[in-house]
């Protein structure tokens, strides 16, 4: 089926052959004065399996993409104490060596970005769940106890400041 296409015939040729030259008016055309042909179609002389272009050296990006996708994992993991604020500094600190070694710049800045933003939160998280260990801590040991305390025999017990029966303690 393929062989009814145009340009399979092996004897085909796929480059049309240059127009003859016009420098001079045929007496057998109708119309002597008419305008220059343009240039014929000279196809250029290149490798046929290179590619048409060359981009020159590729662009070094290791600094960016890593900044970029560490900013971005920070921002998923910020909500995990430590591991969102270690992997937003980190992130940042790419993003800038990236900026200063002029690596592209849409991926450094948005690793600058998102690391940014994962640090800030993930060290108010970090903070918050310090602080609220700490006050559970107490918390949980006056509840420990109270509980040894009922297990002993006590009537009642004090639990942050309330007075408690042991009867209404389900342990």
């Amino acid at each position: 089926m393929s062989d009814n296409l145009p340009g399979n015939d092996r004897n085909s040729n796929p480059v049309p052959p240059p127009p003859a030259p016009s420098g001079t008016p045929n007496a057998h055309t109708p119309n002597a004065h008419t305008a220059p042909s343009a240039p014929a179609y000279e196809p250029a002389a290149t490798n046929p399996g290179a590619p048409a272009y060359s981009g020159g050296p590729a662009q070094p990006k290791g600094l960016a993409l890593t900044a970029l996708i560490l900013g971005i994992a920070s921002l998923i993991f910020c909500w995990v104490p430590v591991a969102g604020a270690v992997g937003g500094i980190i992130a940042l600190v790419l993003g800038i060596l990236a900026l200063r070694k002029a690596q592209p710049k849409g991926l450094a800045l948005t690793g600058v970005i998102t690391g940014a933003v994962a640090a800030v939160v993930g060290i108010i998280v970090t903070i918050l769940f310090f602080v609220g260990l700490s006050l559970l801590g107490g918390t949980m040991d006056d509840a420990q106890e109270a509980i040894e305390a009922c297990q002993s025999g006590a009537e009642t017990v004090e639990i942050a400041g309330q007075t408690v029966s042991c009867s209404s303690i389900d342990y």
